[in-house]
């Protein structure tokens, strides 16, 4: 074989390596805790009370929900724990706020790396 074909074998190669990481990059972030937090309904309903009241206390959040206070609380640990929300103890009142810069940085960090894929797994648009 001559050095040419060498040379392109190792192209493909590397481009083929390359994407595969990329890819696995992009699965592994869509595959984290942020997304699994946000994928039961009732943590996303405590999102939507976070943000239309802004930083409340446990009582005040469970308060507007069925659940029992102790489903509340894990339900504000998983999304604690995912980086979705912030927390503060003052006194005996534990207080959550949506993080909302850690959420931004990662759906953002999350389109880039579904950019980054866009070459390889997806044709273009031939409609246009």
């Amino acid at each position: 074989m001559c050095i040419c074909v060498h040379t392109y074998l190792d192209m493909i190669t590397d481009d083929t390596a390359k994407q595969q990481d990329i890819t696995e990059e992009l699965v592994a972030a869509l595959d984290s805790k942020f997304f699994k937090a946000l994928s039961e309904p009732v943590r996303v309903q405590i999102l939507k009370y976070l943000i239309h009241n802004g930083r409340s206390d446990i009582a005040a959040i469970a308060q507007d929900f069925p659940q029992d206070r102790s489903v509340i609380s894990r339900h504000l640990q998983v999304m604690s724990d995912a980086g979705i929300l912030k927390s503060q103890k003052i006194t005996r009142h534990m207080f959550y706020e949506i993080d909302g810069a850690f959420v931004l940085g990662t759906l953002e960090s999350i389109v880039q790396k579904i950019k980054n894929c866009l070459p390889a797994c997806c044709p273009s648009d031939r409609s246009t």
